[in-house]
């Protein structure tokens, strides 16, 4: 479903820093992107069946969950396709808009959290500036903790502001759960210490120091009109 953005959902992010949008994901999409997402996460944990993935703990999983578009998840292509782009732009208020990071939450029986406490994406971001985000739940079990920044049912997209708190501790918690972030930055993005980032050094692997801008390889367009 593509969803249609009234001034009314622009008031009420503006005023909670927050909005969810009901099914804009079908049952079939979720799976897929669980499924693809999945994949990528096993081969990067050097996991050969799928059932490993909920005996791994959150934070090991957590680290190798983040930017899946490097390795040809559809995070620009699924932005297009469901106009998720233009809302966040219209949303965010800012251009060029630019993904930040993606992250796949994977959350099995450990219940280990790879954070202190609750923080803003913005307090866990290293990349300057991380303005929001859009978060799915792809397995099909709604979460049991009822929170307004986490989405209600999967399939639905919850959008944030940066400077949200999120219930992190709350969220790592849970059992037997997926979730998808695509986080959204724009203009000069930066690349940045942020000691509350747990891949905060990640990029210094390939030769980004702090302070460097973040280019397109790392943070890609996604609207410019």
């Amino acid at each position: 479903m593509k969803v249609t953005l009234a001034q009314e959902h622009i008031d009420h992010f503006n005023k909670t820093g927050a909005i969810e949008f009901d099914a804009v994901f079908t049952e079939e999409e979720c799976a897929h992107l669980l499924a693809q997402s999945e994949k990528i996460l096993m081969e990067r944990t050097h996991l050969l069946e799928k059932k490993y993935l909920d005996f791994s703990s959150n934070e090991n999983l957590f680290l190798n969950g983040k930017n899946l578009f490097r390795e040809g998840f559809e995070t620009k292509k699924l932005c297009a396709k469901k106009q998720i782009d233009e809302i966040a732009f219209r949303l965010l208020r800012k251009k060029p808009l630019k993904i930040a990071f993606d992250q796949l939450i994977h959350l099995g029986l450990q219940q280990d959290c790879p954070f202190k406490e609750d923080a803003t994406l913005q307090e866990i971001s290293s990349i300057r500036p991380t303005l929001g985000a859009l978060i799915v739940l792809l397995s099909p079990e709604s979460l049991s903790v009822e929170e307004p920044m986490l989405p209600k049912k999967a399939g639905n997209a919850l959008f944030i502001a940066g400077n949200v708190p999120l219930p992190l501790k709350a969220l790592f918690n849970e059992t037997n759960a997926s979730l998808l972030v695509i986080a959204f930055t724009a203009g000069n993005a930066m690349y940045c210490l942020e000691p509350r980032d747990p891949h905060t050094h990640a990029f210094k692997k390939e030769g980004l120091g702090f302070g460097d801008a973040a280019g397109e390889e790392l943070c890609p367009t996604i609207y410019h009109r």
